[in-house]
């Protein structure tokens, strides 16, 4: 080649000039024959034959081997090539290694490998997935390892994290990285190779194929959502562009098909020779262009200048990520210049486009349509038929079952009639018959719907059909009678065709609500309320959508109609539905009803956010039969939002969410429908003048997909050139010349086609030429799918070109994306490490578009605004130049969306000037104090659950507040709960049942306060109580957070700063670090100065977690380490501080008040050292070893600390108490109310929670004046078990269950604050504290005593508990004596009868001994293996560990089988566990594992089958 271009930089116009004959210098140029490949004209003839195929043969043949589930992975494939594997990394569905191949010639060399590893996430890669690629493949590179890469993944991950993670920019620096490699590159098509996902491991200097590898920009599946208007099916949309290799090869996109496919051995030889053959191609062809092109020499010497002098301008364009050598052994020869300039020739050459001159017009002609119509009927048909030749027997269904038998009961009694005294008792028998016919067919109606899910509609009207054409028989006959049985009943059959009328409606109306969510998003979003007129607004206008989509469906379905709702059937819609939802309104079990058929909607609608389906459920549920009945009775509507049940992680800030989206996204569309952004409006705005490059240039529609040829037509009718983007170069209205690229809307929505790319290269080049930055508008939704696999690449072509560009012209892109900008646009060349990005306001820029994204992305995660808050997602947001107020009508709508700061404008001016330094962000809001604000309040939202709750709803009461009860799904039947008040007090439901599911979502917790009108929010003693983000986060709200100042939370809520606070205070410290210490070696030297043993504590633990003593120097970096990094999984902080381990200590705390006037009261103190794992048990009012003095002295420490720190509210300073040198020391602040505050107020007389309410108001304590009267003491009343582990020693295991009895008499001196009521459940999800008991006596001896008598007259059935525990201890001499240490369980349970104990739990529980006899399935030689109590089951210690059994193993007693998971604490179960009166419930050696019974991670109840097994031989 020879140059016609300064030779200051001569291969970068070359590439485009040479682009066209990239034959010549190709690594298989000449036709070679690649070693292990098939021939070029063979792969051409097996193309052929997939061609003559028809459809579904051709997806069974090209696509389907590719999506086995069975297929071997690449890590195996990998194993079977190497010679030997040197090192790897293994990163689930990430695998790399450096390995050893066998090269012609007989000598071995070094190759690095990079694969995705489908047996692993399915071959999708997250961002630090592509991160970490980057990494591996320059070492690689800096090796000098040729790279090979293995693709086979459906896509990069497209979800809302990945989208929060920047997975566009990720894959974006990806490519580029390969791009730039100076090493050879292969790459092999291993399985599936779709998206994003497959082509930074396809920018390579040579492409390969496996023989059922599969290449293509998008899924079938997905290309079939985006070509919809054409009705063309997946199957159809996979032949028509060519996915197969052999397709591919011919079309010039592979450049050779390896015989070979995974999982084969024989054939891996082949796979060997095609890559070591593939890799001495490409080398042979770079010595051969660095012969032929002298050029290369002076681009290397280029190369070199840049590096060792570059310029300003390059310094500044170049701060980014994108790999540079650091030093001179890493800068690259010139044949690894070569290697780059080669793999960017090839990628170019898989460019095509055409011209307008070129391009061949067409009559006009239709579109032949596709046959997804066709395959969905015939798909409908199999599903009904298939059910038709096999109905469920209804035996094998409770409700169906049950429904059946009291249909047939109440025949009965019609029959034999009813007495004068029967009809009072027993009601009217026709009456009776009436509404078991009716429940009957609603819950065969019901059972159907949720067995068909989305095929539901057409097999109502295909199950109508077959009915009217069956013949009636009499099912009562039948001993195990089938659904169907049931349906041709004599009696049901004339009334079920009209129930299948229901249930479709039933369905068409469910499936329109969610689409008309938007319509009442602004209402519900504001006030949590439904007016009255909307839900009738809703209904009536999707009754009138369901009714079109009826009728819709042709003659066949219209005909239908007529059979399931009689002629006029329109007219008819409404009253009979109406009937029908007043029918099932007046089902008790509506609520699980409508969940289940919730449940499966979210997965057949995956699309919209999960919170709106609660809101249909709750629809159907409460507000459209309260609309009914308001509008028959007159009787006051409730449109209060206020579902039960809700199962939903986070749901009311979640749901908030999604209101906001809607209502956004109606913004965004409407003025996008209005005012579009089309290229001339672009020219117009921001140019004097502009002169289109290339105007010619346009689509080609390489693989004639179906329309893209008409939208050709279509748009040169229009005077449009059909092509994804306008280039030009102009002139800015400061009088600046650059090159522009400007996306066209006008042309297939600006998707980016081939034409598009080649537009874009040759600007370049014309901008290189005249020294001119370029500025792009962007607003594509991809690449142009509808040109097949080649339109992958302009990806990769852009991204290399963008590089050179930069680097070598040093001059700078500029990209503003706007509308909507996704895709292949937005993971190549829009979010190019190089590029200066920007976004207008209100751009949509997630990595693919929701349409192919099988999951609800919220704007959060795709919207420029939200997004321009995340680091490395953008250099800036700028305003919308044709929406000047968009900015304050989205705040509007969310005043915490981030708005624009700059104009499109500014940023050119400053990015021209080579001022890349984003603008500052807008100076932040002075912070300033949250003290809540002074004055009464009416109503406060509770926080908290079981006995706290209870606790804080009865104060707030007695302070004649109103409240607002927020519970979790599993308690909204608890005490608390039942103490409110219905005609002042509300209890809603928070949704979800763990505590990361409800409790401890703050927004969420918010979200109701707003809605309640709650002015006040009380914390509880738990959760969020010591949150301060969460406290700033309420009174930010203008809600009054019952608690103290953030400043003070903040201080003290870090225990190392608590303790410099308590130092600089005067208070003593337990000697140690004083501070956060991060080096294992210092901090050996800090434990050597304070002495051995010392203790390593978490800065942010707490609960006994995160916590090590460490008794000799020899095990203290171990130690040190392990507290660390569980620190950090647990806390999210792994900082932690030494102390002087104290090994006899009394656990000693003052209860502290403060007000906002800066009174502060110490009211009591309290000993809390009879611990369980550092978890209080027993709490008394005063502490037997504590000497005056020292009593004296914590209190005036607990003062002087809420005064030096400006406490308010309530709060507890805990202090050690050193026996052994009689010394208190500062422990930390609990700034919050505790558990335990019960005994300091029996003591003192100063009702703490009523305190706490008063100060929120704004009250003084000034006249406060707390007592010490008397002793108090408080037991804690726990759902748990004793046992006796393997080992013997005692252990307690969580309880949970229902309470079949709960007695708690009334007694003198006696508080009892409840937690759980009879006959409710104590769930596994949480602590399982039933009650909290304080006694108040005199002294101590007599509220011993008092609680002692007390505890003997309390009865809890159903759930075991502790009071066996509690009464021993009650008993113990050394307890009684008072002169033990936090140590005291330890010594008590040396001096314990503990299987007397163990028994005594079970007995006291109801529990019945466990026989092996009874566990006997008959007649099989099986046994039944139970639960041994409530709980959620894990067949694994994690999602990606295997399973800890499989069936058909066979089993030690001793090995464990699952994981049972209640009250966060995780149980092991194994067989050996199972004991009854000290003896083993399974004796043999072994079992084999028969069947696995529960799903994993599903919730079961206590004595609920878990596995089946059968004693065995051990295995040899």
């Amino acid at each position: 080649m020879t140059g016609k271009y300064p030779v200051s930089d001569p291969l970068f116009p070359l590439a485009e000039e040479a682009a066209g004959a990239f034959a010549r210098v190709s690594p298989l140029a000449g036709g070679r024959r690649l070693p292990g490949a098939f021939p070029p004209g063979e792969a051409a003839q097996r193309a052929r034959g997939l061609r003559r195929l028809d459809v579904d043969a051709y997806v069974r043949a090209a696509v389907l081997p590719s999506e086995d589930p069975r297929r071997t992975g690449a890590q195996a494939v990998i194993r079977l090539l190497a010679g030997h594997v040197l090192e790897q990394t293994d990163m689930g569905p990430l695998y790399a290694a450096r390995i050893e191949l066998q090269f012609p010639g007989g000598g071995t060399r070094r190759v690095g490998v990079l694969a995705q590893e489908r047996t692993r996430r399915g071959g999708v890669w997250m961002p630090e997935h592509h991160e970490r690629a980057v990494d591996i493949i320059r070492g690689f590179a800096a090796g000098g390892l040729p790279v090979v890469t293995f693709m086979d993944t459906p896509g990069a991950d497209a979800g809302q994290e990945a989208n929060l993670r920047n997975q566009a920019h990720s894959i974006s620096r990806l490519i580029a990285e390969f791009a730039q490699l100076e090493v050879p590159t292969v790459g092999v098509i291993l399985g599936s190779g779709y998206s994003g996902g497959a082509i930074p491991l396809a920018t390579v200097n040579l492409l390969l194929s496996a023989r059922d590898g599969v290449f293509n920009t998008i899924q079938p599946r997905g290309l079939a959502s985006i070509a919809r208007k054409y009705d063309l099916s997946w199957q159809e949309c996979a032949r028509h562009v060519g996915v197969s290799s052999y397709e591919l090869c011919v079309q010039g996109i592979v450049d050779a098909v390896v015989d070979f496919a995974p999982g084969e051995t024989d054939t891996v030889a082949n796979l060997a020779d095609a890559v070591t053959h593939g890799i001495e191609a490409v080398e042979r062809a770079a010595r051969d262009f660095v012969r032929s092109t002298p050029e290369i020499f002076e681009q290397y010497r280029r190369d070199v200048r840049q590096y060792l002098s570059p310029s300003e301008p390059l310094r500044k364009l170049e701060d980014a990520p994108l790999w540079r050598p650091r030093h001179p052994a890493e800068h690259p020869g010139v044949f690894g210049c070569a290697f780059r300039h080669l793999r960017s020739l090839g990628l170019r050459r898989r460019l095509h486009s055409t011209t307008l001159s070129r391009y061949g017009r067409l009559s006009a002609a239709d579109t032949p349509r596709g046959d997804l119509r066709r395959r969905t009927a015939e798909e409908h048909e199999r599903v009904f038929r298939a059910w038709l030749e096999n109905p469920l027997e209804i035996r094998y269904d409770d409700a169906l079952r049950h429904a059946w038998r009291r249909y047939l009961r109440r025949r009965a009694d019609l029959a034999g009639g009813y007495g004068r005294l029967q009809r009072v008792l027993f009601g009217d028998p026709e009456t009776n018959f009436r509404r078991a016919t009716r429940d009957l067919l609603l819950t065969f109606g019901l059972h159907l719907l949720n067995q068909w899910k989305g095929a539901a509609g057409n097999n109502f009207l295909s199950l109508a059909a077959h009915l009217a054409g069956s013949e009636p028989h009499d099912a009562s006959r039948l001993s195990d009678p089938t659904v169907l049985d049931i349906l041709r009943h004599r009696e049901i059959l004339p009334l079920f065709p009209e129930e299948c009328g229901n249930f479709l409606l039933f369905d068409l109306i469910y499936n329109r609500l969610l689409d008309g969510m938007r319509e009442i998003a602004h209402e519900a979003g504001q006030r949590n309320v439904i007016e009255q007129e909307s839900v009738r607004r809703l209904f009536e206008r999707s009754l009138e959508q369901a009714a079109e989509e009826l009728a819709g469906h042709g003659a066949d379905a219209a005909h239908g109609a007529d059979a399931l709702f009689g002629p006029e059937w329109r007219a008819r819609l409404e009253p009979r539905f109406m009937a029908w939802v007043d029918h099932f309104a007046r089902r008790s079990r509506r609520s699980p009803m409508l969940k289940q058929v919730e449940a499966w909607k979210k997965l057949v609608h995956p699309r919209i956010s999960e919170p709106l389906f609660a809101v249909v459920t709750f629809y159907f549920e409460h507000l459209l039969p309260g609309y009914f009945e308001s509008q028959r009775t007159g009787r006051p509507y409730d449109g209060r939002l206020t579902p039960r049940n809700i199962g939903i992680r986070d749901f009311w800030n979640r749901l908030d969410r999604a209101y906001r989206d809607l209502l956004i996204q109606e913004e965004l569309e409407r003025r996008k429908k209005r005012e579009p952004v089309t290229p001339p409006r672009l020219i117009e705005h921001f140019f004097v003048d502009f002169r289109e490059t290339d105007p010619e240039v346009m689509s080609a529609d390489p693989v004639h997909f179906p329309g893209l040829r008409a939208s050709l037509e279509e748009a040169l009718a229009r005077g449009v050139t059909p092509c994804g983007a306008v280039t030009g170069i102009g002139t800015l209205r400061d009088g600046r010349r650059v090159g522009a690229v400007i996306s066209n809307l006008q042309f297939q929505a600006g998707a980016f086609d081939m034409a598009a790319a080649e537009k874009f290269c040759r600007l370049l080049v014309e901008c290189w030429r005249r020294r001119l930055p370029v500025v792009a508008f962007i607003s594509s939704g991809g690449m142009q799918t509808k040109e097949g696999a080649a339109a992958l690449f302009p990806m990769a072509v852009l991204n290399d070109r963008i590089t050179r560009f930069v680097r070598d012209a040093e001059l700078p892109v500029l990209c503003f994306g706007f509308g909507d900008c996704t895709g292949g646009a937005q993971a190549s060349f829009v979010t190019h490490p190089l590029v200066q990005t920007y976004y207008f306001s209100g751009t949509g820029m997630p990595f693919a578009g929701q349409i192919v994204v099988p999951e609800h992305l919220p704007c959060p995660a795709t919207l420029s605004n939200y997004l321009s808050r995340v680091p490395g997602s953008m250099r800036g947001l700028v305003r919308h130049p044709f929406a000047d107020d968009l900015d304050d009508c989205l705040a509007a709508i969310d005043p915490d969306i981030p708005p624009a700061s700059e104009t499109v404008e500014d940023v050119i001016g400053r990015i021209l000037r080579m001022d890349l330094e984003p603008a500052p962000a807008p100076p932040a809001a002075p912070e300033t104090e949250d003290a809540p604000p002074a004055g009464p309040f009416r109503r406060v939202l509770v926080h908290a659950r079981g006995c706290a709750a209870e606790k804080i709803v009865r104060k707030a009461q007695e302070e004649g507040l109103e409240v607002v009860l927020a519970q979790s799904d599993a308690d909204m039947t608890s005490a608390a709960a039942a103490r409110l008040d219905p005609a002042r007090d509300r209890l809603v439901c928070i949704g979800g049942n763990t505590p990361s599911e409800s409790y401890l979502n703050a927004r969420s917790i918010l979200r109701l306060a707003e809605c309640s009108g709650a002015e006040a929010l009380h914390p509880g003693i738990g959760f969020l109580s010591e949150n301060a983000d969460f406290a700033r986060l309420a009174r930010a709200r203008g809600i009054r957070f019952i608690g103290p100042p953030t400043a003070a939370m903040d201080r003290m809520g870090n225990k190392s700063n608590a303790v410099q606070t308590a130092l600089g205070l005067g208070i003593p410290v337990v000697p140690g670090s004083h501070g956060v210490i991060t080096h294992p070696e210092a901090a050996a030297r800090v434990a050597a100065e304070i002495g051995y043993p010392v203790i390593i504590k978490a800065v942010h633990g707490g609960g006994g977690k995160g916590i090590g003593v460490v008794e000799t120097p020899d095990r203290f970096a171990e130690t040190f380490r392990r507290i660390s990094a569980e620190a950090g999984s647990a806390f999210g902080s792994g900082d932690v501080y030494l102390e002087r381990f104290v090994r006899s200590l009394r656990h000693i705390e003052v209860q502290l008040l403060g007000d906002t006037h800066g009174n502060t009261r110490a009211l009591g103190l309290r000993d809390c050292s009879v611990q369980r794992n550092n978890q209080k048990i027993i709490e008394e009012s005063g502490s037997t070893l504590l000497p005056a003095g020292l009593e004296r002295a914590v209190y005036e420490y607990a003062e002087r600390i809420a005064a030096g720190i400006g406490y308010a509210g309530a709060g507890t300073v805990e202090f050690i108490f050193d026996l052994e040198r009689q010394a208190v020391y500062f422990m930390e602040m609990n700034t919050r109310l505790q558990v335990e505050h019960p005994v300091t107020e029996a003591v003192s007389g100063v009702d703490i929670v009523a305190e706490q309410f008063r100060i929120a108001a704004g009250g003084s304590i000034a006249g406060l004046q707390p007592r010490r009267e008397g002793y108090a003491m408080e037991l804690r009343i726990n759902a748990e078990r004793a046992a006796l582990d393997a080992a013997g020693a005692l252990t307690f295991l969580p309880s949970p269950g229902k309470v079949s009895r709960l007695r708690f008499p009334e007694a003198e001196g006696i508080l009892l604050i409840p937690g759980v009521l009879e006959g409710e459940a104590v769930t596994p999800y949480y602590d399982g504290m039933l009650a909290q008991l304080i006694g108040h006596a005199p002294t101590r001896a007599e509220v011993i005593a008092r609680l002692r008598g007390y505890l003997d007259r309390v009865d809890i059935r159903g759930v075991g508990t502790n009071i066996p525990l509690l009464r021993r201890i009650l008993d113990d001499e050394v307890f009684l004596s008072g002169g033990y240490d936090t140590r005291f369980l330890e010594g008590f349970t040396r001096r314990t009868e503990l299987e007397a104990l163990v028994r005594e739990t079970e007995e006291a529980a109801g529990g019945t001994a466990l026989r092996l006899e009874g566990l006997e399935i008959p007649g099989t030689g099986q046994l039944r293996v139970l639960s041994p109590s409530a709980g959620v089951f894990y067949r694994s210690a994690s999602p990606d560990a295997p399973g800890f059994v499989s069936e058909g193993e066979i089993v030690d007693p001793e090995r464990t089988l699952c994981l049972l998971e209640a009250m966060k604490l995780f149980q092991p179960l194994a067989l050996e566990s199972y004991r009854s009166g000290g003896r083993k419930v399974y004796p043999a050696d072994a079992y084999e594992i028969v069947r696995i019974v529960p799903e994993n991670g599903r919730s079961v109840n206590q004595g609920e089958l878990l596995f089946v097994i059968r004693p065995a031989a051990r295995p040899a």
